[in-house]
């Protein structure tokens, strides 16, 4: 698993330098967000150009005709080279460190919530903004929910974990009981 990330990471700085020098990323972002959508998983477009009975010459074709025009060059001349490189199956990872590396220019920073129930709106915003308070960073927040949390919530950043669940508080009750003598 590290390898795929690894090498999805290469891949997006690759592209991200790319359409900087071209001052063109902002607009090659959207170009990737689309076509993550048409390479998803169960798509017909990711079972052609993943499938081993197509040639490469026709994946290739097809690819140039589909998207001749209607997204940046530097883009089709990436997916072409996935496909070349048979790569294609890692897109939504690498479209997910291109949006990474395009958020880190902008000055935005990630932060996943994963919480026992879900939270209401109110709930959110203000734990959004005081993420952004304590970061000085915008912050894109996003959300999920773990019911083996039992209670309370995670939020990571980066690689800061801020681990307020109630699973964890109860470990570290039962670590200090087994150490305790009694």
């Amino acid at each position: 698993m590290m390898r795929d990330s690894t090498v999805a990471a290469r891949y997006a700085r690759a592209l991200f330098i790319a359409t900087e020098k071209r001052g063109e990323t902002t607009r090659a972002l959207e170009d990737v967000r689309g076509m993550a959508s048409v390479l998803a998983p169960g798509s017909a477009v990711r079972a052609i150009l993943l499938s081993p009975g197509v040639t490469l010459a026709h994946k290739r074709e097809a690819l140039a005709n589909a998207f001749r025009g209607r997204m940046l060059a530097i883009v089709a001349v990436f997916v072409d080279l996935l496909t070349r490189k048979r790569r294609v199956g890692e897109f939504a990872a690498i479209a997910h460190e291109f949006e990474a590396l395009v958020e880190k220019r902008e000055g935005i920073q990630r932060a996943e919530l994963v919480s026992a129930v879900p939270m209401t709106d109110a709930e959110t915003r203000r734990l959004h903004e005081a993420l952004e308070r304590w970061t000085h960073k915008k912050i894109r927040l996003s959300s999920a929910v773990d019911a083996a949390l039992l209670g309370g919530a995670t939020v990571r950043i980066g690689d800061r974990l801020m681990d307020r669940s109630v699973r964890t508080l109860l470990e570290r009750i039962g670590e200090e009981w087994s150490e305790a003598s009694i």
